[in-house]
C-alpha cells in the first residue's frame, strides 16, 4: 500500500486529499499543529489507515521519524497567504522556508519516492498575458517570496530526489477546515450575511480552483508520479481565470439582494492570468466544480446553519491561534 506523509494535513486543502487518499486505498499519515480545528483527526480517527500526530514541521526530530516508510510526501504545511505572512513574518520564514529546505534533505536521506512541494500561483505577481510555467516569477509577498525560495531550492540544489512542484491556483470550496478568508467564500459569506460587498480593484485577474479538484490533481501526480516527476504544473484549469468583480456577479445571482461598491484602489496589486495547458498535457484531467458550484455549496453551509458564526477566527489563517 502506498504510504503518504501529509504536513498540514489537516488544514483547508489537506483534509481533502486525505479523504481521496484513503478512498484510494493509501495509508496517510498527517502532521498538522492544529491551529484552527482541534477536531479534525477525530474525523479519520475509525480509519485504520489514518495515522495523525499532532506537531510542528520545524521538529527537525519528528519530521524524521514520521518520513520512516514513506513513499510520498505531500507538503503544504505552511503560513498560508499575503496577510497571515505579513502579520507574522518570523514565523512565515521559519516554516516556509526553513523547515521547508530541512523537510526536503531528510526526505532525501530517507530515500523517498516524490516530494510534491505546494506553492501558488501568486508567484507570477503581475503577468502580461497568459503565464505559463515558464513565465518570469515576480513574487510581491513574502508568502510568495518564500515558496519561490524553495522552489530554486528544488530545481537547483537537490540531487536524487525526485519532485513535483504544484502553483496552486486561489482556492475556493467546502472543506472541513473552512476557511471563509478566500475570494469566492469571503465574497459568498458576506453577501448572505451583510448583503454587502466592497471589492478592491475589481478588474484584477487571479485563476480560481476548487479545493476537490485540487485533491484530485495530488492524487493524479502520486499515481502518475513517473510521467510527471521532476515539473512544475500550475494546478487549475483554462476558462477559470476571473477578475473579481465577475466573481461578484456570481455571487449576486444567488443572493440578488447583495449591494457591490467597487473600490478602484487596494494594496493587493497582483494581476495575472494562468495557462494551465502543461497540466492538461500530462494528466488530461477535468474539473469537476466551477465558482457557481463553490458558491450554491458555500450558501448551503450557511443556509443549513452547518456554520453558524461564519466570522470565528478558526475560519481565518490570521488567527491568533498562530501567535501561541
Amino acid at each position: 500500500m502506498t504510504k503518504v506523509l501529509i504536513t498540514g494535513g489537516a488544514g483547508c486543502i489537506g483534509t481533502v486529499i486525505s479523504d481521496l487518499a484513503l478512498q484510494q486505498g493509501c495509508i496517510v499519515r498527517v502532521v498538522d499543529s492544529l491551529w484552527f480545528n482541534k477536531a479534525i483527526p477525530a474525523s479519520y480517527a475509525a480509519n485504520p489507515n489514518y495515522e495523525f500526530t499532532k506537531g510542528d514541521i520545524r521538529d527537525a526530530d519528528l519530521m524524521y521519524r514520521l518520513l520512516e516508510d514513506v513513499d510520498f510526501v505531500v507538503h503544504m504545511a505552511a503560513v498560508v497567504g499575503e496577510p497571515a505572512s505579513k502579520k507574522f513574518p518570523e514565523l512565515t520564514y521559519q516554516i516556509n522556508y526553513e523547515a521547508s529546505i530541512h523537510l526536503i534533505s531528510q526526505a532525501l536521506e530517507r530515500g523517498i519516492k516524490c516530494f510534491i512541494f505546494f506553492s501558488t500561483c501568486s508567484n507570477y505577481g503581475i503577468s502580461d498575458g497568459m503565464a505559463t510555467e515558464q513565465t518570469p516569477l515576480r513574487p510581491l509577498s513574502l508568502y510568495a517570496e518564500t515558496k519561490v525560495d524553495v522552489e530554486r531550492h528544488l530545481m537547483n540544489n537537490v540531487k536524487g530526489l525526485d519532485w513535483v512542484i504544484c502553483r496552486l491556483s486561489t482556492v475556493y470550496g467546502c472543506s472541513p477546515r473552512m476557511r471563509f478568508d478566500l475570494t469566492v467564500n469571503d465574497f459568498t459569506m458576506n453577501a448572505y450575511m451583510k448583503k454587502y460587498l466592497r471589492i478592491f480593484l475589481p478588474y484584477t485577474y487571479r485563476p480560481y480552483v476548487h479545493v476537490h479538484d485540487v485533491a484530485k490533481v495530488i492524487i493524479e501526480i502520486i499515481n502518475n508520479f513517473e510521467k510527471v516527476k521532476n515539473n512544475v504544473f500550475n494546478v487549475g484549469f483554462n476558462g477559470e481565470n476571473y477578475q473579481k468583480i465577475r466573481i461578484a456577479e456570481i455571487v449576486k445571482r444567488f443572493v440578488p439582494e447583495t449591494k457591490i461598491e467597487i473600490v478602484k484602489t487596494g494594496a493587493d496589486l497582483r494581476n495575472y492570468r494562468v495557462d494551465f495547458s502543461k497540466l492538461q498535457e500530462f494528466l488530461n484531467i477535468k474539473n469537476e466544480f466551477t465558482v457557481e458550484d463553490g458558491v450554491k455549496r458555500i450558501l448551503g453551509l450557511l443556509e443549513d446553519r452547518i456554520i453558524r458564526d461564519p466570522y470565528e477566527s478558526c475560519y481565518y489563517n490570521t488567527s491568533p491561534a498562530l501567535e501561541a
